[in-house]
This record gives structure tokens, sequence and C-alpha cells, in this order.
């Protein structure tokens, strides 16, 4: 039987481990050559959505996002996120 407390440190460990190897596959990117963009802050979930669009609509290049956090394979649509969001 698995106790709160065992399911609690499960949790924390999958965290980790899917944090470590974004970290990992993100740094990997920008070996690449992959731009790294942060926001200072999201505004609320509006904003979220906002941007999530706006990346579809707008990115000729590959990206990923975490958060605040952006990873994006042209310069390009780094400098143009960055005019907009920044």
């Amino acid at each position: 039987m698995m106790t709160l407390q065992d399911a609690l440190d499960d949790k924390i460990s999958k965290y980790w481990e899917e944090e470590a190897n974004r970290l990992f596959h993100w740094g990997r990117l920008q070996d690449l050559g992959w731009i790294s963009v942060t926001i200072d802050r999201l505004q609320d979930n509006n904003h979220a959505v906002d941007i999530t669009y706006w990346l579809k609509e707008n990115c000729q290049g590959c990206y990923e996002r975490h958060g605040r956090n952006f990873l994006f394979e042209s310069n390009k649509d780094a400098v143009l996120f960055i005019l907009r969001w920044s």
C-alpha cells in the first residue's frame, strides 16, 4: 500500500527527472544555435493563450516553450517574439 509520503516522493522524483531531461534537451538545442528567450512574467491565462496563438501563427521555424521560457530555432522568430512580448 502506497502512503501519501510515497506518492509525494514519486511525484517529486518524476518532476525532477522530466526537468533534468528538458534542461539537457534545451542545452543541446542551444549548442546547435537555438536562441533562448525568457519573458518577465505571464500576466494571466489570457496572456499565455495569446502567446500560444502568436507562436503558431508567426513562427517560421521550430520552437519550444516551458512556462516563461522559450527556445527558437530561427533568429528571426526570436527577434520578432522579443519585440512583441518583451
